[in-house]
């Protein structure tokens, strides 16, 4: 990977110095907003800029599968090219052989959580592309599930009001109250309580092939993707070394069907959650119940097979944001926007996804550039 157009942020406060790959165009029409594309929880920079624009291997999938790519060449029109920033959350790989000046891209103890995204990456990543402006814009955030959930904690915030224009969620769960399938039942199994680790989840799939074999079955419709290019993924997107601990809280959002900090001990609030008269004295911050916070312009896209974020979790922060300005694209076979269901992966490896899902965000991050501030 050629080590032009990436750039490191400010380092955060407690001393880790994050990367983003940058896509800058040139020439034509060029938005005035940047766009920041965040990757999910167990992927890290493949999740929405697949492959590689400067790889003789990998610049076939960049150009075919990277939302990235996409945006940054100006859609399906070739019109309105965006300045598109895709950072890596601490502790992914993508980046390694490209070293920032001073400060480790990752802890040395693998014991951070959730908030350590929301409270420490994001807004540096957020900052450095404003800087990068001198402060004179705001910016748009596109999340792939995680990255989705991020940008609804860090919206809540007066920064992230004052600083997004608009945010993208793709298969972004808040209420964990309607997940199904396969990640709730490994997670609940593999979080570990009183220890934190590495965790590789490429290095994890190949020690346990049913594993595997289950995650393919319960992430992607087979009739929208190619198996292929998959397992590439797997091999490229998954390869990454995250604390055992994010695996910890999401087995937290699980047990009390509820987005939140991570408690700060988590086995009485396992116990106390249950006594109606104590709960709300021993339960962490709430971003799911603190929704009506959120204010900016929302485009919550779901699918249909989507088992890790179904359309009802999607739904559920699209009822409770207090946006003007929200909107709500389900990609099943009984929509407008295709005749087919879309698994959690197929929103960025799908056959379809360029076509269909690359082509919704794009025309809605172009409305939302038009549009004068309200």
């Amino acid at each position: 990977m050629k080590k032009e157009n990436i750039i490191c942020t400010e380092p955060t406060s407690d001393c880790i110095q994050l990367k983003m790959r940058r896509y800058k165009p040139r020439g034509g029409d060029i938005a005035e907003f940047p766009v920041i594309l965040c990757h999910g929880v167990l992927s890290n920079k493949h999740s929405l800029d697949f492959g590689d624009k400067h790889s003789p291997k990998l610049r076939g999938l960049w150009k075919k599968y990277s939302l990235a790519s996409y945006l940054y060449e100006g859609g399906k029109d070739k019109d309105l090219k965006f300045d598109v920033w895709v950072p890596e959350l601490r502790g992914k790989r993508s980046f390694k052989d490209f070293k920032c000046n001073k400060y480790p891209d990752t802890p040395a103890k693998y014991n951070w959580c959730i908030d350590h995204y929301i409270d420490y990456d994001v807004p540096v990543i957020v900052n450095r592309v404003m800087a990068e402006y001198d402060y004179s814009t705001k910016v748009f955030w596109v999340g792939m599930s995680m990255g989705g959930m991020l940008a609804y904690a860090y919206g809540e915030t007066q920064h992230g009001f004052k600083n997004l224009k608009g945010v993208v969620t793709i298969g972004s769960p808040v209420a964990f109250e309607y997940n199904k399938g396969w990640l709730p039942e490994v997670i609940l199994i593999l979080a570990p309580r009183k220890i934190s680790n590495k965790f590789n989840f490429k290095e994890f799939l190949e020690r346990h092939p049913l594993i595997k074999e289950e995650m393919l079955k319960n992430s992607v419709n087979p009739d929208n993707v190619d198996k292929k290019v998959i397992e590439k993924f797997i091999e490229l997107g998954f390869d990454n070394y995250i604390s055992s601990k994010i695996l910890n809280h999401f087995a937290v959002f699980f047990r009390h069907n509820n987005f939140c900090r991570y408690p700060r001990y988590p086995w009485i609030y396992d116990f106390l959650d249950r006594i109606p008269l104590l709960k709300k004295s021993i339960t962490p911050y709430s971003y799911k119940e603190n929704l009506y916070k959120f204010k900016t312009p929302l485009l919550a896209i779901a699918g249909g097979a989507d088992k890790e974020a179904p359309p009802e979790e999607v739904k559920y922060a699209v009822a409770h944001v207090r946006s003007k300005d929200v909107k709500y694209c389900e990609f099943s076979k009984d929509s407008p926007f295709t005749d087919i269901d879309y698994a959690h992966l197929d929103f960025h490896k799908g056959k379809r996804a360029r076509d269909e899902v690359y082509t919704v965000i794009h025309e809605w991050l172009k409305r939302k550039c038009a549009e004068k501030e309200r």
